[in-house]
């Protein structure tokens, strides 16, 4: 579990800004790398799934999930996925992402990328499929090019179109998921984009994502009193939804639209 503390608490700090630490960079670097799989644990996994383990390309090769009763753990942003296509590959790479963000010179780390970005074009999500989770996972392979292959843009289109289309058709609400897409990681994969693709389908979206903002949401406490798990994972939505709309030339002062908990109801509001 060690591992996932680390990708959530990098992946927590980078979304609300705060500052990452070399020695905690350091210490991510070593604890990530030390934490490769053992290929025997990687077989055993995969033949667990029912692919064949010498040939497939769909499942990891690196990081597997951690064990949690048979319960799937919440992908960087709050999400609970539904398939293990989108849990399994949405923890290795998010992984290497992380390594590659903070060792990029390092030789295992980049075996890992190479290796990696092999398997993903010998996967159906990773070059347009429109089904189920899958395209869902396809926003995995997204941040992971943003980073590793940010030049890449004829990769990256072929995934960001189809993900483009279904993000204008969201409707309204809150919009945690729509259609099996989690909203605020497909726009934590446009922001790492940042080009006049993802500008365009932001501000083609614009004032329903500002009428996100300033809606009051819930930031766990329901009105029973009991504590949600999903939505204590609201704030940190809003501030997702803030980064991207910084993307845009009108709004890239972001920090100044504070996010903040009213007191009188514990709910979350923008002042955009």
């Amino acid at each position: 579990m060690e591992k996932y503390k680390i990708l959530m608490e990098i992946n927590r700090k980078a979304i609300f800004a705060e500052e990452i630490s070399d020695i905690e960079k350091e210490k991510a670097v070593s604890v990530l790398l030390h934490g490769i799989c053992r290929k025997e644990d990687i077989i055993k996994y995969k033949r667990r799934m029912r692919v064949n383990p010498e040939t497939d390309n769909i499942y990891p090769n690196y990081y597997i999930p951690p064990y949690n009763g048979n319960k799937k753990l919440r992908l960087i942003q709050g999400y609970l996925p539904k398939t293990n296509i989108l849990y399994a590959n949405h923890y290795e790479l998010e992984i290497i992402r992380l390594l590659f963000m903070f060792a990029p010179e390092n030789e295992k780390v980049n075996e890992l990328v190479g290796n990696t970005l092999y398997r993903l074009k010998n996967t159906c999500f990773g070059n347009l499929c429109t089904q189920g989770e899958c395209i869902a996972a396809g926003i995995c392979v997204l941040r992971f090019l943003a980073v590793t292959q940010p030049d890449d843009s004829e990769w990256i289109d072929k995934l960001l179109n189809p993900l483009g289309d279904i993000f204008l058709s969201f409707g309204s609400g809150q919009a945690a998921a729509q259609k099996g897409i989690p909203l605020s990681y497909l726009l934590m994969a446009f922001t790492d984009i940042n080009n006049e693709k993802t500008r365009y389908l932001i501000t083609q979206k614009k004032e329903w994502l500002l009428d996100l903002l300033r809606r009051g949401w819930i930031t766990g406490k329901l009105s029973n009193g009991k504590k949600s798990e999903g939505d204590s994972y609201n704030l940190m939505g809003k501030y997702i939804i803030r980064n991207a709309i910084g993307t845009l030339p009108e709004y890239e002062d972001v920090s100044k639209y504070e996010i903040y908990v009213s007191g009188k109801d514990e709910r979350c509001y923008c002042n955009i």
